[in-house]
């Protein structure tokens, strides 16, 4: 698939539609790729690097705490 790129008049109502309509018909699975690209672009331009390894060694223990609470 061919990525492109498309420029609106911010008062453009057409764009919303457009939008809505493209995010509907991707498959789950690259929405999830999208958001994981968008994550990791946030992280990396606003410098978060610390702060994002320190969230997800707290995630790491929530979930480790869950699976032994439903053992």
């Amino acid at each position: 698939m061919k990525n492109k790129i498309m420029i609106y008049d911010i008062n453009d109502p057409k764009q919303y539609e457009d939008e809505i309509n493209y995010w509907k018909d991707i498959h789950p699975e690259e929405k999830l790729s999208i958001l994981q690209d968008l994550r990791e672009q946030y992280i990396y331009l606003f410098n978060k690097k610390k702060l994002y390894d320190e969230s997800r060694k707290g995630l790491r223990r929530v979930y480790k705490f869950s699976k032994l609470s439903q053992s």
